[in-house]
């Protein structure tokens, strides 16, 4: 298992964050996903062998933010 922090563009409410929180959560290798509407950030836990941190950008990517950084 691997964690990773990721910097997103600004999320516009906290349910928005939970949105992203709980599609990153099903998919498959995700174990964690725990986003802060405060610091617009993602904590990822993943296996890196079911998914990689590209694939999990697109999925964020899909929810209409942005990772603008990889902590």
């Amino acid at each position: 298992m691997q964690e990773t922090t990721l910097q997103l563009t600004n999320l516009s409410c906290p349910s928005c964050a939970e949105t992203i929180s709980q599609v990153l959560r099903r998919q498959k290798g995700v174990t964690e996903a725990k986003v802060s509407f405060a610091t617009s950030q993602v904590r990822v836990t993943y296996d890196p062998a079911m998914i990689s941190l590209d694939a999990i950008e697109k999925v964020i990517g899909k929810t209409g933010y942005k990772v603008i950084a990889r902590l």
